[in-house]
């Protein structure tokens, strides 16, 4: 049984379920869900402050493991820290079905510690999404944790619903910023482009992104993002509402952008903190941009 507690009201149960566990709609049908405790529809409007409880009958991926390389920068008996690369999809769908986070993490044999109480656990198949509680979009590379048992997967995940995660961001944007600042804008579904993400004034989820210019070029700017909250495409969502796309953001950012940039938006997660939810101890990783991400910001400073 997972829980989740809604934030933001506005949203459609089953559209709020969709983008949390790895269940479709039609599977949801099947699925034991209790809205503050009781039974109701699938396309009940949600509330802020509403309790989700959702048991699967089959909580399993149908993901095949693969031999895929991951960048492991920690690993422990509860969890562990990957560097994914830029061009990585975190989990199959929308015509990706290999090659993943989630293929790779499928194809690693990890135990739980003995000391546990637990049976000793494989992540194929044990646990929903292979320990996956968050995500980076395909091109954008950085850190992600992965949990190795279902308790630390259930705690990882109020965690990130408690914005207990510090998750910090760099990025090279369009446009001369200067200093500091919030955006505190909420985000919604683009009712145009369904994959895609919009800012509302009503409706939606709150978001809110705190951002440090850390370098300006001539006409681009070198930034530091903290996230407050974790929405798809927050960061580059917010940056465009406010006329500074994530430099190659070919969703978000200008038809006609100054130059192509091969191989999506100049982003990278390179700082993860957390308490860690079995030890207690305080974690900290960083991981520098990639080489690609470092001859832009040399490009940008010639120009």
């Amino acid at each position: 049984m997972q829980t989740f507690k809604v934030e933001t009201g506005g949203e459609r149960l089953d559209k709020y379920l969709t983008q949390r566990v790895n269940c479709t709609r039609s599977r949801l049908k099947h699925a034991k869900i209790l809205l503050n405790g009781a039974a109701v529809k699938s396309g009940t409007t949600l509330r802020a402050g509403d309790v989700i409880e959702i048991e699967t009958a089959d909580n399993q991926t149908t993901a095949e493991p693969e031999n895929v390389d991951l960048d492991i920068i920690y690993e422990d008996g509860y969890l562990l820290i990957i560097n994914k690369p830029r061009g990585m999809v975190v989990h199959p769908g929308a015509g990706v079905h290999s090659g993943t986070v989630l293929n790779a993490l499928l194809g690693r044999e990890i135990h739980i510690p003995r000391r546990l109480t637990a049976p000793p656990l494989y992540l194929k198949g044990e646990l929903l999404r292979a320990g996956i509680v968050h995500r980076l979009d395909k091109n954008t590379a950085g850190l992600m944790v992965v949990a190795k048992t279902a308790e630390v997967q259930a705690k990882l995940g109020k965690m990130f619903e408690a914005h207990a995660v510090r998750r910090t961001y760099i990025g090279l944007v369009e446009g001369v910023l200067r200093g500091e600042g919030t955006i505190d804008k909420n985000i919604v579904r683009d009712k145009n482009h369904r994959t895609l993400f919009t800012v509302a004034v009503s409706g939606g989820r709150r978001a809110i992104t705190h951002y440090t210019v850390l370098r300006n070029f001539s006409k681009w700017t070198l930034v530091k993002f903290d996230l407050e909250t974790g929405r798809t495409h927050q960061i580059r969502v917010h940056m465009s509402s406010i006329g500074h796309p994530v430099l190659g953001d070919a969703a978000y950012g200008p038809k006609k952008p100054p130059f192509a940039v091969e191989g999506g938006q100049l982003l990278h997660a390179f700082k993860l903190g957390f308490i860690h939810p079995s030890t207690g101890e305080a974690m900290r990783f960083e991981a520098p941009p990639d080489e690609r991400f470092s001859r832009w910001v040399e490009r940008l400073s010639s120009k």
